[in-house]
């Protein structure tokens, strides 16, 4: 991996990306407009930044609550030590976890598991719940439905009064 210098083009393309893209078929085009250049443009210095390594990954946030999906929980699962790494990867494979991450040991049960659940409603969210512990073997949980959204936004690097 080569180190790339930025110049402050890069960080406005970096700056654009770390906020909302449009939902557009064309978003990039749409950012370089913006920018005052063109969507190949910024499509060959994306390229560059990801093969420099500069960029790791893009990835998109969806607002779960507004496309419906308004119900979940924070599972706290309890596997044996021996067992954390298998079911990890089973419950990580359920489409609707979003999150999934082994920690120290939390709460009174001491679970080391932590799963994100996303569901439509609190009945289909502990049907999911039940069938990912008969998945995986695992009885031993708590989960930690949510009450209301405090803060949900994406990692910032660049601030506009930077350039």
């Amino acid at each position: 991996m080569s180190h790339q210098k930025l110049d402050t083009l890069d960080k406005r393309i970096l700056l654009a990306l770390q906020g909302n893209i449009d939902d557009s078929p064309e978003p990039y085009a749409k950012m370089a407009d913006s920018l005052g250049i063109t969507e190949g443009n910024v499509l060959d210095r994306i390229r560059k930044m990801i093969d420099s390594g500069v960029i790791r990954r893009l990835g998109a946030m969806i607002r779960h609550i507004e496309a419906g999906i308004g119900f979940n929980g924070m599972v706290v699962w309890k596997p044996s030590q021996d067992s954390v790494e298998k079911v990890g990867e089973i419950l990580a494979s359920f489409p609707q976890v979003t999150h999934c991450y082994e920690r120290p040991p939390f709460g009174a049960m001491g679970g080391t598991l932590f799963t994100m659940v996303h569901a439509e409603s609190e009945e289909e969210c502990m049907k999911l719940i039940n069938e990912m512990s008969e998945k995986t073997g695992v009885g031993e949980y708590e989960i930690l439905f949510s009450e209301r959204e405090l803060k949900k936004v994406s990692m910032t690097y660049f601030e506009e009064d930077v350039f």
